[in-house]
């Protein structure tokens, strides 16, 4: 089964720091390593996103994303044998320590 492994911070609370790079080399080694990797990505800051909405048939666009916190920051999308699997791995990203880490199963059609 396919799992997104969403990963969000509090920029408020805590946030990610220099000295984690190693941690999330690590991590992206594992994860292709155990041959479970499908895709990644990780998002530029929120302030160079656009946040598009449709109201009463009219569009709106505007600088930002959506409002709120947490910030999403990226995901890892695993293929691996069940949610108890993607749980592990998601508890292995580094963003886990100060922020979370949602496990969404994909939809396959």
């Amino acid at each position: 089964m396919q799992f997104a492994l969403l990963y969000y911070y509090d920029p408020a609370v805590a946030g990610p720091t220099k000295e984690e790079l190693l941690d999330w080399l690590a991590f992206d080694a594992a994860v292709r390593k155990a041959g479970v990797f499908v895709h990644e990505a990780g998002f530029h800051s929120v302030s160079r996103a656009r946040t598009v909405r449709v109201r009463d048939g009219k569009t709106s666009s505007e600088q930002g994303g959506a409002t709120g916190t947490p910030v999403l920051a990226g995901y890892y999308l695993v293929d691996v044998a069940d949610a108890e699997a993607a749980e592990v791995w998601a508890a292995m990203i580094p963003t886990a320590s100060y922020g979370a880490v949602e496990v969404r199963p994909i939809v396959e059609y």
